[in-house]
């Protein structure tokens, strides 16, 4: 009797177990929902966790609470751009203008040469002496006008021009180089003479006898710089001359004698005549050798010797011996 259980006792604990079997566990439960993490962060943007550390998401740079505007997954894996690499990609971008400008512009002639040929770039450039006006002129001239282009030069004034010699004699065929001395020193001095046909002179200064007119005759030389000028008086024997000539020297005038036979004996005497305020006694027989001595109008010599080029080695005094001009001297007296 004791064994016997009531049925629905026994129906009661079979639900009781029943129930027990299906009823899943309360740490079973546990394991299957488990809690967050609290070191990690949720994106809101593409639903990723990612580490606290982060102050934005590393898969698509947003920052947290800040769903929905942009970022990588949510617009089609591209990210945002950041300031910075706007700013290094606008200096990249003149870089590299600046260094094709420079290779098209320096680099690329001397690769390809110049192809412009010099084609409107000849220049043309005349200058006169100085103290006169210069131009320059360029072939083709003005577009508008068709003529050539003249640009006026300034002038550079000449202060003073001087030459080495005033007034001299010059024998048959003697040569005498004339010096000018001009300020400023590049200033171009031209020279001319008064006769050619006496007295010829080249544009360096040097001046040649060439009378044949068979008496003395005077040229002057002129020296010209700017508008500065510098004349020479000179007196040139002729070599075909002989016997009485007439002659005027600087400072005197009158008539000097030589023998019609065309040369004077050794140990001839003579007078000086004619000379002015002197006449130079020279250490040859031209006007450009030293001068030794001069010989007051009227002075007695002894002629030693007639060198045939219009002058006498003589003896003025004393032993001491020179040459003179026989254009001077008055043979016999």
């Amino acid at each position: 009797m004791a064994e016997r259980q009531n049925p629905s006792r026994r129906t009661a604990e079979k639900r009781v177990a029943a129930g027990k079997q299906t009823a899943p566990r309360r740490d079973t439960i546990e394991k299957q929902t488990p809690s967050r993490r609290s070191d990690v962060i949720r994106c809101e943007n593409c639903g990723e966790d990612y580490s606290i550390t982060y102050k934005r998401c590393p898969f698509c740079d947003e920052r947290p609470g800040r769903s929905g505007i942009g970022g990588r997954r949510a617009a089609g894996g591209r990210g945002t751009v950041h300031p910075v690499q706007v700013i290094g990609l606008v200096i990249s971008m003149i870089v590299i203008i600046v260094a094709l400008f420079i290779v098209f512009k320096y680099v690329g002639p001397l690769i390809f040469g110049d192809k412009s040929g010099g084609q409107g770039s000849s220049v043309s450039t005349s200058q006169s002496a100085p103290g006169s006006s210069a131009s320059t002129s360029q072939p083709g001239g003005d577009a508008s006008s068709g003529g050539d282009v003249s640009l006026e030069v300034p002038q550079v004034p000449v202060t003073s021009l001087t030459l080495n010699k005033s007034d001299i004699t010059l024998t048959a065929n003697e040569v005498f180089p004339f010096v000018a001395t001009v300020s400023p020193a590049d200033a171009v001095v031209t020279w001319s003479s008064s006769d050619d046909s006496i007295l010829k002179v080249e544009q360096d200064g040097t001046a040649t006898n060439v009378n044949t007119t068979g008496s003395k005759v005077k040229v002057t030389v002129t020296a010209t710089a700017g508008d500065k000028s510098a004349q020479c008086t000179v007196y040139c024997n002729s070599a075909a001359g002989s016997g009485t000539g007439t002659t005027t020297p600087s400072g005197g005038s009158g008539t000097s004698t030589k023998p019609s036979g065309g040369t004077v004996a050794p140990n001839t005497p003579g007078t000086i005549v004619n000379a002015g305020s002197g006449l130079n006694i020279r250490s040859g027989p031209g006007s450009s050798y030293e001068k030794l001595a001069s010989a007051a109008n009227g002075s007695k010599i002894i002629i030693l010797e007639d060198t045939g080029n219009g002058w006498y080695k003589i003896d003025y005094g004393n032993g001491k011996v020179g040459y003179v001009s026989s254009d001077y001297v008055s043979v016999g007296n």
